[in-house]
């Protein structure tokens, strides 16, 4: 599985303007819906923030991974995040987040679901990686550095 495959260019989102985690959250939930990813923002949003109240998706070095499950979502849908400066979103090693990829899935994707989750933590134990994707200027251009990344 590549991660790249999940990505639109209108799901990848380059410094966008959010305070925190929450608006992020209401933000990833918006894109899903706009796009006709999903029917409601509101619950990726309310899913995202009930998932991230069991435990932080700030999983260090940089990057975060929140990520639930929506029934009726029907395939992994994946958005991303780029904040070359960091935002504020607790992690366990107490680092600002640059890169947040999230992950929506239902029950008939978990296999999917499951390999993304697995695919982006094995990633995030490469700091260079963080540093190439942090740097595309463009959605198309962070897609395309993903796909080296994964193919290389």
């Amino acid at each position: 599985m590549f991660l790249f495959q999940h990505l639109k260019p209108e799901c990848v989102l380059i410094n966008p303007v959010v305070t925190g985690r929450d608006q992020l959250f209401r933000l990833f939930g918006d894109v899903f819906e706009d796009f006709s990813l999903v029917s409601s923002g509101a619950v990726v949003e309310r899913s995202l923030k009930e998932r991230e109240a069991i435990l932080s998706t700030g999983i260090g070095q940089g990057w975060a991974i929140p990520h639930a499950q929506i029934p009726g979502a029907g395939r992994l849908l994946m958005a991303v995040s780029v904040h070359p400066q960091g935002i504020d979103y607790p992690a366990v090693d107490q680092s600002p987040v640059r890169l947040v990829f999230c992950l929506i899935g239902d029950s008939k994707t978990a296999a999917d679901h499951l390999a993304g989750l697995a695919r982006m933590a094995r990633l995030a134990r490469q700091a260079e990686v963080l540093e190439r994707l942090v740097k595309a200027p463009s959605s198309e251009a962070f897609i395309e550095t993903l796909k080296a990344i994964e193919e290389g």
